[in-house]
């Protein structure tokens, strides 16, 4: 009977507590649930010649639903923890419990240290500085993307370490991970380390710049095989404007279609109280020792706030592909891909709306 009314309380803490609050606190510290709900009603062009179907979709754009809390120990650090899943809202169709960042750890102060699964340093500077995130003006069709594998390198890492340290100027990220893949589903396998991934992060705030950089190393990953990438970006306010740069340098030891530069710009006005417009232009060099295999993607998007956790949108993304290139119009993120063939520009327009918790 105890139990029974524990559960009961818990329950009735989480259908009364308002949702504008950031986060529903059902046990204080000890747990929050948070969330985000992002649902799109899309149209677009794959301009595939082979394909005829093309033309409307609903797409929920990871869509999330999160559990958190601190505990705290006598020696006056905490246990730290996260499980959170996405939640396809569009088809119904289930996600596996804790299939994003989701982790154990310890904090004190500044530091803290985390176990699981969470997104690369690497990804985190590409994600801080697009303007588009989830939706059809994504970033991920270009950047961390191959012209003919499509996106690779925009990762949550399973079986990673990650050390962080944070405090309000500063930010700096370190992961270690390694493949789940050896031996898998037979008795007495380990986690693969001859696949590995180590990330180095920083992010550095000062008046109204921004400044990120990230490095990634990977033996034996995906389709790349061994190899480095380098991420630089920036993020500049000039009153009611934001003006944003990034570069992105892949290179492969061995594979030829993941050594290549990419270059990207945007730019957010803020023309009212609670709207702005959003443009953002990215391109991608040829591959080493190949030809016509760049391409440039566009984002343009204009945003009203609802209010603080409410916001619907417009967006339109579209990618210019070389003959021997194929990168889609959308490609992670974004519930819905765009895929298209050798020398396609597929496109695609969105109305969205998004709901925070």
């Amino acid at each position: 009977m105890k139990k029974k009314l524990i559960a009961l309380s818990v329950a009735a803490t989480v259908l009364t507590t308002p949702f504008t609050a950031g986060a529903v606190e059902v046990a204080g510290e000890q747990l929050e649930l948070y969330g985000k709900l992002h649902l799109s009603i899309d149209v677009s062009d794959r301009d595939d010649p082979a394909i005829n179907s093309d033309g409307m979709s609903i797409s929920s754009n990871s869509s999330r639903l999160g559990f958190k809390g601190k505990l705290p120990l006598e020696n006056g650090m905490e246990v730290i923890w996260q499980a959170e899943q996405e939640v396809r809202w569009d088809d119904s169709s289930k996600g596996n419990f804790a299939d994003r960042n989701s982790y154990l750890g310890l904090a004190n102060g500044n530091h803290s240290l985390r176990v699981g699964v969470y997104d690369t340093p690497f990804k985190l500077v590409a994600s801080d500085w697009g303007l588009f995130g989830d939706s059809v003006g994504e970033r991920r069709a270009v950047l961390g993307a191959g012209y003919s594998s499509g996106n690779q390198l925009n990762e949550r890492t399973k079986n990673s370490v990650m050390y962080l340290f944070q405090n309000k100027a500063l930010k700096v990220q370190a992961m270690y991970a390694v493949d789940p893949e050896d031996n898998a589903g037979q008795s007495g396998g380990v986690d693969d380390n001859s696949s590995n991934m180590t990330s180095v992060g920083a992010w550095w705030k000062v008046n109204q710049l921004k400044l990120s950089a990230a490095y990634e190393n990977w033996k034996q990953h995906s389709k790349i095989k061994d190899g480095s990438a380098l991420r630089v970006a920036a993020l500049y306010g000039i009153g009611k404007h934001q003006l944003g740069v990034i570069y992105e340098d892949i290179n492969s030891d061995t594979v030829n279609e993941w050594k290549r530069a990419a270059y990207g710009a945007n730019w957010k006005w803020k023309f009212a109280d609670k709207s702005d417009l959003r443009a953002q232009y990215i391109i991608v060099d040829d591959a080493e020792n190949t030809t016509d295999t760049g391409s440039s993607k566009i984002g343009l998007g204009i945003f009203h706030k609802l209010d603080k956790k409410a916001a619907v949108y417009a967006a339109y993304g579209a990618t210019n592909n070389d003959a021997n290139a194929k990168f889609q119009a959308v490609d992670g993120g974004h519930g819905d891909e765009v895929k298209t063939v050798k020398g396609g520009n597929p496109d695609a327009f969105s109305l969205g709306m998004v709901y925070k918790f």
